[in-house]
C-alpha cells in the first residue's frame, strides 16, 4: 500500500473510490441494455429509477433530484414516454401540474434491473463472514452519520432514494438526532 496507513483518512478516501467505482460499473451494467433495451441510456435509467422510487412526480422534481436543468429533465421524460417506459397526466387537483409515472413497461424493466443489481449484493455480501457483513454497514451508516452534516446534504441523498418511509434509514436517524438536539 505504500504510503497509506490502514485507518488513515488517504487509505479510507482510496478505499471508498474502490467501493463507489465497483459499485457504479455493476449499476451501468445492469441497465436497460442488459435487458434487451440499448434505447435505455445512462441517464435515462436514473430518470426512471427516480420516478420508480418517487411514484407521481413531476419534470421540476426529477430536474431537482437528479440534479440537472429542468429542460434536461423535461428531454428525459420525453424521450421515456416516445418509448412507452413512462408516461405523462395532469394532477387531478390542479392540471398545471404534470405528473410522471412509469407505465407497466416501465415497472417491469425497473423492476428486473434493480432484481438483478439486488442479486450481485446479495452474492458478494454472501461471501462475507457474518461479522464482517455487520461491520461494512455500521461502518458506512457511523461514516454517513458524519457525513450527512447538513440539510442540503440529507435533501440531497432524500431525493435520490425515495425511501423516507423507512424508519432505519440511516438519514431518518441523522434526521430524528438533529430534531431532538433542537
Amino acid at each position: 500500500m505504500g504510503a497509506h496507513k490502514e485507518g488513515s483518512a488517504e487509505y479510507a478516501e482510496v478505499i471508498m473510490e474502490i467501493f463507489v467505482e465497483i459499485v457504479r460499473k455493476k449499476a451501468i451494467e445492469c441497465d436497460g441494455s442488459a435487458f434487451g433495451r440499448s434505447d435505455i441510456t445512462r441517464s435515462l435509467m436514473e430518470c426512471i429509477n427516480f420516478v420508480y422510487l418517487h411514484e407521481l412526480c413531476n419534470v421540476r422534481d426529477i430536474s431537482q433530484g437528479l440534479e440537472i436543468s429542468l429542460s434536461a429533465a423535461s428531454q428525459l421524460v420525453d424521450r421515456l414516454v416516445k418509448t412507452n417506459i413512462a408516461f405523462r397526466r395532469e394532477h387531478p387537483e390542479d392540471r398545471r401540474i404534470i405528473q410522471v409515472g412509469l407505465t407497466d413497461d416501465g415497472q417491469e424493466l425497473i423492476r428486473k434491473v434493480r432484481r438483478s443489481r439486488n442479486a450481485w449484493f446479495e452474492s458478494v455480501i454472501n461471501e462475507m463472514p457474518e461479522d464482517m457483513k455487520k461491520a461494512l454497514i455500521y461502518g458506512i451508516e457511523a461514516f454517513l452519520i458524519v457525513a450527512l452534516c447538513d440539510d442540503k446534504n440529507i435533501k440531497n441523498a432524500c431525493s435520490k432514494c425515495g425511501i423516507q418511509h423507512m424508519p432505519q434509514c440511516v438519514i431518518n436517524q441523522v434526521k430524528s438526532s438533529r430534531s431532538s438536539a433542537n
